[in-house]
């Protein structure tokens, strides 16, 4: 399954080596996150591999992107001047607007390996449920012209109930929600990976800081070093043990050991009352 790395130090590992090509993918949180810094990582991600990008903003222009892009120390002009990189403002009405101008742009800037819609929230501020289709047709289409990354701001009120949220977060392939907590410089920003279609991901919340010149860095490292200390069936069960249990569950125990990394004792006694569990259900 091709991987699409996401440029964000430290994030990949935790998406089982990063996005999954030709899906969408959604960045929520609220205003000072480093929602903008993701799109823009995972835009010079993909330009430095000379892969044609477009970025698409419906509050920045050309200008304002190049800006907020030298304010972290990222040059992107050389590559809107060579095409690689297309840059769109648009004004957003209505619903409508998703079968027309802006799917035109970019079905016009066909075969962009990656697409970022910087926030997609303006677009679904006036919905309801009943224009799930249209977005889910959007959706689609996106998919078929590349790996999308869309931003989507959280409500001042915390309400993810809105149809601004619901709507993306249930119908893209990866949800990762940023926060800032306001507890502190270590812990002032986190990151959780709420869902990941076709892939394992890292479950919990994990820290991050925003640097110039770096971007946005996750602090990942005691998670994969830990992960990367895969467990076999023999840590779990004695030679003995493993002779007893019938071949069909042994099988399944090895497949689910196989899916991922453990290495945390837990594993082990859940492992075990599998075992428990089977032999009280085959009773007769």
């Amino acid at each position: 399954m091709m991987r699409i790395k996401t440029g964000v130090i430290g994030l990949d590992p935790l998406l089982g080596g990063g996005f999954i090509s030709n899906t969408v993918n959604v960045i929520l949180g609220s205003t000072g996150v480093g929602k903008t810094i993701f799109a823009l990582q995972y835009i010079i991600e993909g330009l430095k591999n000379r892969e044609k990008c477009l970025y698409i903003s419906f509050d920045m222009d050309v200008d304002d992107i190049v800006k907020t892009a030298e304010n972290m120390g990222w040059d992107i002009k050389s590559y809107i001047d060579d095409g690689l990189l297309k840059v769109g403002k648009f004004i957003v009405e209505d619903i409508t607007f998703l079968n027309n101008e802006l799917m035109n742009f970019i079905k016009e800037n066909d075969n962009n390996s990656r697409i970022v819609i910087d926030s997609f929230t303006p677009l679904l501020s006036t919905l309801d449920y009943d224009v799930r289709k249209d977005v889910n047709w959007f959706f689609e289409q996106l998919k078929r012209v590349g790996t999308a990354v869309i931003t989507i701001e959280e409500p001042l009120s915390g309400n993810l109930d809105v149809p601004s949220i619901t709507l993306p977060s249930f119908l893209c392939d990866c949800l990762i929600h940023m926060k800032k907590l306001g507890y502190g410089e270590v812990l002032d920003r986190t990151l959780r990976i709420v869902k990941h279609r076709k892939s394992w991901h890292a479950e919990g919340v994990f820290p991050y800081r925003i640097f110039k010149g770096l971007g946005i860095v996750v602090d990942s490292k005691h998670y994969v070093e830990q992960t990367m200390k895969r467990m076999t069936i023999q840590d779990i069960f004695s030679e003995e043990e493993l002779k007893s249990i019938p071949a069909e569950l042994l099988e399944k125990i090895k497949i689910a050991l196989e899916n991922r990394s453990y290495c945390d004792e837990d594993v082990k006694h859940l492992m075990r009352w599998v075992v428990e569990c089977y032999r009280e259900s085959t009773k007769s």
